[in-house]
């Protein structure tokens, strides 16, 4: 029988599951060791246990964090077998950290291709002020040591695990990496698909709400800049329909600026929700939105398709991989908000047949996403990975 996997899970965040990336290891943590797995952490509250509200000693303390995270490797290497780090958090050779296990750099979201968006938007939307001249210097010098240490913690893992198939293109194609590679989805734990499904309003009352659920951090990246026409294509068409936003984690003033809307009742705004309230918060909506432009996953569209609810997205990296199979007719041409709203427009206005049968195929589509699943396969790999290491060592 094999032995246990010692498994360091390394993350630049707080541990806390209303992060989407903190979240991913969270998670996993969790089925790793119900399978008998010994798993440890280091976050940001390790490296810095005093939080610090203020954005450029914030920046500042990101940017220290490798050299934290790679002192605590080396002053504990041999306690692990597995090193499942944060792309960027560990940008160093294993020599350097002194640790002869399997390093795993882990993809929530590929820096190259949200680099590469950012660099869209900026001309698509300007900036209304470029702020001060020490602030875009900081930034700038910021922004290349992320993107260095993106790159370095590619060129020396051992393996990397991507969660979409376009992040797997862009390490081939773009950064000419041929690391190994497996591409994981994320999931849903058992207990979450059904609380979804159980605090589910009926079929026909969703359907009869007429209500657009988002889940997600307010961010032009997320289609903070296409909302406020998303919301007048759909009422001119649809006049009693109404929206929720769920997380946007900034104040209600900047939503309302960016929809170029005064507060109205049929816009309802959720800045912060623990995530076992998330059931119930969406459990009498009628169909979801996901206007976002690049994702690592999308792991609000899997909990929302296991509500019932079909979810509406852009055609980009994370949602084309968990709709283009099953639900292909909900990917609409990113930035595309005329067809984007018209999809809505066509489920609300729809019979509800219609709206059954997708809502149906769309909690079957959250089925395929499983973390008991993905963490056993995980697990499997890295066992594997490790068994090519020690013959390599010896050969």
């Amino acid at each position: 029988m094999d032995k246990p996997l010692r498994i360091l899970a390394v993350v630049n965040l707080p541990w806390d599951p209303r992060l989407g990336a903190a979240r991913v290891w969270i998670e996993l943590a969790e089925e790793w060791t119900r399978a008998g797995h010994v798993v440890e952490k280091f976050c940001l509250t390790d490296a810095f246990a005093k939080p610090d509200a203020s954005p450029a000693r914030s920046a500042f303390r990101f940017l220290l964090f490798p050299f934290r995270a790679a002192r605590f490797v080396r002053r504990n290497a041999e306690r692990f077998d597995v090193i499942d780090a944060l792309v960027g958090t560990l940008p160093f050779s294993k020599n350097s950290l002194q640790f002869r296990g399997l390093l795993v750099a882990r993809s929530v979201g590929l820096y190259h291709l949200y680099e590469k968006f950012e660099r869209v938007a900026a001309k698509r939307w300007p900036p209304a002020s470029k702020g001060k001249l020490i602030g875009r210097l900081f930034y700038g010098v910021f922004n290349k040591r992320v993107r260095a240490a993106s790159r370095a913690s590619i060129a020396h893992c051992d393996f990397l695990n991507l969660p979409n198939s376009d992040e797997l293109i862009c390490v081939r194609d773009e950064i000419r990496s041929a690391t190994p590679v497996a591409v994981e989805p994320y999931g849903l734990t058992p207990a979450r698909r059904q609380a979804l499904s159980d605090a589910a309003a009926s079929a026909d009352a969703r359907w009869q709400k007429k209500k657009v659920a988002f889940v997600g951090m307010w961010s032009v990246r997320k289609g903070a800049r296409d909302w406020g026409q998303i919301i007048r294509r759909v009422r001119e068409k649809v006049p009693d329909a109404c929206f929720l936003f769920l997380g946007t984690m900034i104040e209600n003033r900047h939503v309302w600026n960016d929809l170029d809307l005064e507060p109205v009742d049929y816009v309802g705004l959720v800045p912060q929700f623990q995530p076992d309230e998330l059931p119930q918060l969406i459990s009498d909506c009628t169909v979801a939105a996901f206007p976002s432009y690049v994702e690592g996953f999308g792991m609000a569209v899997v909990e929302q398709l296991a509500a019932g609810l079909p979810t509406v997205a852009y055609d980009a990296p994370g949602p084309r991989d968990i709709l283009r199979e099953s639900l292909p007719e909900l990917l609409m041409p990113a930035g595309d908000v005329v067809r984007f709203s018209d999809a809505l427009i066509e489920i609300l206005r729809g019979d509800f047949a219609g709206y059954q049968e997708l809502s149906d195929r769309s909690a079957k589509t959250a089925e395929k996403f499983s973390w008991p699943a993905i963490a056993r396969d995980t697990a499997a790999e890295y066992r594997k990975r490790i068994h090519d290491l020690a013959s390599h060592a010896h050969a």
